[in-house]
């Protein structure tokens, strides 16, 4: 008995696009307020969109819209982002055997691509048992579905934001945005260690100039996550 043959490049793109489709719920709402965010840090509409282009990244690009805000310099600013996005390392290192046989343009491609949503979708995916060798087009619908989403979402956001009076201050939205990034994602106890210490931390080195509490705060949380996780591990 044969078994059936391996699904096309665009039936798996269009199954990648279908699986990440339910999170779209959450991912416009977000790409709104960040464009907002990005006009309240005092960013022209032509740098919001093209940090977020050149990003992908919503806690990045929240982040690095706080240090340009405050005319922080740029290595600052990049070491910042980059110690937000520390997570994409681990998410890499878990698809690289996945898709090493790919060319560099398209291991290039995937990786810029790549979202917490699109991983988690390409993992299972690649959990799959079965030789389908297509599997890389499933990744990039997945991704690119979100990426032209948020993209579209920003740029909306963004003319939102241009459009509200310079009088009004609309700092609060990146604080509220924050907040409500921050509470879904604490499920287990390390995820609750590593907020109240980045908090803590962030109190306590608010006067820094720079908003450095801000990677500070993001270490100390990073730190204490990765301990509290260690420690859980021994115990089992």
């Amino acid at each position: 008995m044969s078994s059936p043959p391996a699904p096309s490049p665009r039936a798996e793109f269009l199954a990648g696009s279908r699986e990440v489709a339910p999170t779209l719920v959450g991912t416009i709402p977000f790409g709104l307020v960040t464009g907002v965010a990005a006009i309240a840090a005092g960013l022209t509409p032509v740098q919001g969109v093209a940090l977020s282009i050149f990003a992908f990244s919503g806690i990045a690009q929240l982040v690095a819209m706080q240090l340009i805000a405050v005319g922080s310099p740029v290595l600052l600013t990049v070491t910042a982002a980059t110690v937000v996005s520390l997570r994409l390392l681990m998410y890499s290192a878990a698809l690289a055997p996945h898709v090493a046989h790919l060319d560099r343009r398209w291991r290039a491609l995937l990786a810029y691509l790549m979202t917490d949503q699109s991983f988690a979708s390409s993992v299972r995916r690649y959990g799959e048992p079965g030789d389908h060798p297509h599997r890389h087009w499933h990744f990039l619908g997945s991704s690119f579905t979100l990426w032209i989403t948020w993209q579209v979402a920003v740029i909306v956001g963004v003319i939102a934001g241009s459009g509200v009076p310079t009088t009004w201050s609309l700092d609060f939205v990146v604080v509220l945005t924050f907040v409500a990034l921050m509470v879904p994602v604490i499920r287990t106890r390390a995820d609750l260690a590593a907020g109240i210490v980045a908090a803590v931390v962030a109190m306590a080195t608010l006067g820094l100039p720079y908003r450095l509490a801000l990677i500070a705060g993001s270490v100390g949380g990073i730190a204490a996550g990765l301990a509290m996780e260690f420690a859980h591990r021994r115990k089992r």
